[in-house]
């Protein structure tokens, strides 16, 4: 959580004389708890953070403030308004009551907007007041002036403050350039880059301040902050310690030690450090440390349930803090802000949004930072619209701001605006920099920023199908940046989704190597493995997922996907046909469906399995029925099953089995094996009435090189119980010959030949020798879809010449149109409408069929 609050307490002396003005102030760091929804923390400098973060409060740029503020040499120009009032506004700020003074300053604002020396010093004391928003407000306005370090630092650190680093940086740069002696905007860039996380470049620029500065309080506490963030608590216990040498008594440098004495394993010690009496302003203290505290947790990736209890503990103290303080002031305000963050760090998204609401009856308008967990949660609760709406308004704020567009982007794919979110991310990515660079700092530093936005906008074309598109970006940049484990394990998820589970899992296997010995399994890692097959492995990372992650709206959709997909499952077909054909009936119904029971030691389960045909014919009515019970075996890509029936029809019922097993050959090839000692479903239901049943054995031998093209050849055997003996050999290539994310065209060469023992003269169609080759194209489009909700239309054509001995060539003609409606997670319904013409003996029959099914519990 960011928590800051911005307290100027009254002033006091210290032992030389030195005035010393007790300041509360605050950082900021990135963090994303969801993809695409990043949120703030707070820093505190004086009071559980790290570094002093308003350094104007320094004393020598105090007393120089104080001195360009009173005798009139910041502006050249002559002031239109009172200077008494201005003066007297200042004063009165200075003294400890930002709030009266600011008030003050604001009024003289509105009487004369253009006064170049009043907004100068509105600016000022707005940052002390912590009225970040207003600051950077003036700042833009044309007349303030842009020429002075001071005003232009003040408006850096309320940058920063909003979480705006792009912006911070920037004008931390520019005071620097406009005051090279001002080694306070140095600092002020390195403590951007640690919010940031880029400490490589923050040390670098780090040294010189501590070398030439290192006695400063300010410098002091930006070491022990850069420390903490690197997880140095040594380092940051000898900084903090070397202030309270210079400040032996000051209770809010004893609480950030206690920090890190505490993350160091003195709990009992820290907890004697900050045991003080509770007043308002040591609540609101209290708050900003425990929400500093909270961040940190989430930066080291500390377990779950302390960063639970520690945000927790912030809500608490925050809660305490809005309680104590009067509705609507400064203190309140920030309570309420910072208390929108405490709950999305706790996942309560609906108590998060509700509080929202509730702001903005009352007319309160939220900071960016708090702006962020806002539409974050709304995006978590599933609400895109909302989302897109605030983060619209975030980006138009601060049109610099690379999370914002993050969560723009990822606001409008949601909301099902594919192209929006291509373009926004696209764009986001082109315009975040490369590298990041500062003054004093020798090498360009690499942007962590653009590689997550480069990483998101690869990733949103795989949400979208765009798998090849995915792969080829997420290939480009882990050529640049090898060692980066987010573009690996992204790259594992890609390969997995294309099939190649193998290539997953050691892409997987690379990522890991680069990762800290003693680092936490994260949620992608375990969904790597889980896909992959390795549900063994998989399940032995859940217990230290938790740990590390607990339950977050993405590993509780995990868990429930997963435990959707290992428990009880359910398909179901069904048809109805008619026909004025010889071999198809005029009437014709069929139905079969699978009932399996819940994953067994991440392998077996159990089925049972019904089916059901029935037809009129003109030599009468058929039926047959198969009811079986049987097992499956589904691990490591490999599967098997058999299962034991009882057929019945028009000779009685007989004991039927039917065994299978599938092998995958590594991540393209694949090879499948069945024989059934009744096979129905090679046997056309007209057999019956003639009371001949068979058995077959089937061959299949595949390969896909992704989702774009694959093909098989298949070789069956059929001896039916008539002394006639089928051979047939079949094949297909299917190929995406078009891909967008909602229509994909796909263009499919079938072929069947088959040779029969005997001749025509069976009751059943029996060529006695036959070939077809022809293509077949689908059109899938996506119509629509929410989240797990989706309905897809399919059309699909086939026309072939159809050879059969004895009787020439004729055409074989079939569409289709179906529609697939999916409720929810693995819950969905299928409807289609067939009319298909095939030669028989020389004579095409058509028929047309309706058929629906269900799927519930699986893919």
């Amino acid at each position: 959580m960011n928590y800051f609050y911005l307290k100027l307490m009254n002033e006091v002396t210290d032992r030389e004389g030195v005035l010393l003005v007790v300041f509360a102030g605050r950082r900021s760091q990135p963090m994303s708890a969801m993809p695409g929804v990043p949120s703030s923390t707070l820093f505190d400098p004086d009071h559980g953070g790290a570094f002093a973060a308003a350094p104007i409060l320094r004393f020598a740029l105090l007393l120089g403030v104080a001195i360009t503020l009173s005798t009139g040499t910041l502006l050249a120009n002559a002031s239109d308004a009172p200077r008494a009032e201005r003066e007297a506004a200042v004063a009165e700020a200075r003294a400890g009551n930002t709030t009266g003074g600011l008030n003050a300053l604001q009024s003289l604002v509105q009487e004369h907007p253009n006064d170049s020396r009043l907004l100068a010093d509105t600016v000022i004391v707005a940052g002390w007041a912590g009225d970040d928003a207003y600051v950077l407000e003036l700042y833009a306005r044309p007349k303030t002036p842009k020429d002075d370090a001071n005003v232009a630092e003040a408006a850096a650190h309320s940058a920063r403050n909003l979480h705006e680093y792009s912006r911070a940086l920037n004008l931390y740069r520019r005071a620097e350039s406009l005051a090279p002696e001002l080694w306070q905007a140095r600092l002020g860039q390195a403590m951007v880059l640690i919010d940031l996380g880029e400490y490589s470049p923050a040390s670098s620029l780090m040294r010189p301040l501590f070398r030439d500065h290192g006695k400063e309080k300010d410098v002091e506490l930006g070491q022990a902050y850069l420390c903490e963030r690197q997880s140095n608590f040594a380092c940051a216990l000898s900084m903090y310690e070397a202030r309270l040498d210079q400040v032996p008594k000051n209770y809010e440098i004893q609480c950030q030690l206690a920090q890190s004495l505490s993350r160091a394993g003195g709990e009992t010690y820290a907890l004697d450090l900050c045991d003080r009496p509770v007043s308002l302003e040591t609540r609101v203290l209290n708050a900003g440390a425990a929400a500093e505290n909270l961040r940190w947790t989430e930066v080291y990736r500390s377990p779950w349930t302390q960063r639970k209890d520690e945000a927790s503990q912030a809500l608490a103290l925050l809660d305490g803090v809005i309680a104590a303080s009067s509705a609507k002031d400064t203190t309140w305000k920030r309570a309420q802000y910072d208390r929108i963050l405490a709950l999305f760090e706790l996942g309560r998204m609906r108590d998060l949004t509700r509080s929202y609401e509730r702001l903005s009856r009352l007319g309160i308008a939220l900071p960016p930072y708090a702006l962020r967990a806002v539409a974050g949660a709304y995006l978590g609760l599933r609400q895109p619209r909302h989302a897109e709406r605030i983060y619209g308004a975030l980006v138009q704020h601060s049109p610099d701001d690379g999370e914002a567009w993050s969560g723009l982007a990822y606001a409008q794919f949601e909301n099902e605006n594919i192209h929006a979110a291509f373009l926004t991310i696209d764009q986001a990515y082109a315009d975040s920099p490369v590298w990041i660079g500062a003054r004093n700092l020798k090498v360009p530093q690499n942007n962590s920023l653009h590689t997550d936005l480069g990483l998101q906008a690869a990733e949103m074309r795989g949400y979208a199908g765009l798998l090849e598109e995915e792969q080829r970006r997420l290939t480009a940049m882990s050529a640049l940046a090898p060692a980066n484990i987010e573009l690996r394990r992204a790259l594992a998820m890609n390969y997995l989704d294309r099939g190649w589970k193998l290539r997953a899992i050691e892409e997987e296997r690379i990522a890991d190597s680069y990762a800290e010995k003693d680092e936490r399994p994260s949620l992608e890692q375990v969904e790597i493995l889980d896909g992959a097959g390795d549900r063994d492995d998989a399940d032995r990372l859940i217990a230290p997922l938790l740990q590390r992650e607990g339950n977050t709206l993405a590993v509780d959709r995990f868990l429930r996907d997963r435990a959707i997909e290992r428990g009880w499952q359910l398909d179901g077909v069904g048809a109805y046909e008619w026909s004025s054909g010889r071999f198809i009936g005029s009437t014709d119904q069929h139905s079969e469906a699978h009932l399996y029971t819940p994953l067994a030691d991440n392998r077996w389960r159990l089925y049972a399995h019904e089916l059901s045909d029935s037809g009129n014919f003109a030599a009468g009515f058929a039926s047959r029925t198969r009811a079986g019970l049987g097992v499956t075996y589904n691990y490591d890509r490999q599967m098997a099953w058999g299962e034991i029936a009882g057929d019945t029809g028009t000779t009685g019922t007989v004991a039927a089995g039917d065994v299978g097993a599938q092998f995958s050959l590594g991540d393209h090839w694949s090879f499948r094996a069945q024989g059934d000692s009744d096979s129905i479903s090679d046997v056309q239901l007209i057999a019956v009435l003639g009371k001949v049943r068979a058995r077959s054995v089937d061959l299949d031998l595949g390969w896909r090189a992704s989702e774009l093209l694959s093909a098989n050849v298949g070789l069956q055997r059929v001896l039916f119980s008539d002394g006639n003996q089928r051979a047939a050999i079949s094949g297909a290539l299917d190929g995406r010959v078009w891909t967008t994310p909602r229509l994909q065209f796909n263009l499919r060469a079938e072929e069947w030949a088959s040779a029969n023992s005997r001749d025509e003269n069976r009751v059943y169609f029996n060529p006695k020798h036959d070939f077809s080759l022809g293509p077949r194209g689908t059109l899938n489009w996506l119509t629509w879809r929410h989240y797990d909700s989706s309905f897809h239309q399919e059309v699909s054509l086939y026309s072939a010449p159809y050879w059969q001995e004895n009787y020439g060539i004729g055409s074989a003609i079939s569409a289709s149109y179906g529609a697939h409606w999916t409720l929810r997670k693995r819950l969905g319904f299928v409807g289609e409408a067939v009319w298909n013409s095939q030669p028989y003996d020389g004579s095409n029959e058509p028929y047309t069929a309706v058929n629906f099914g269900l799927t519930w519990g699986s893919q």
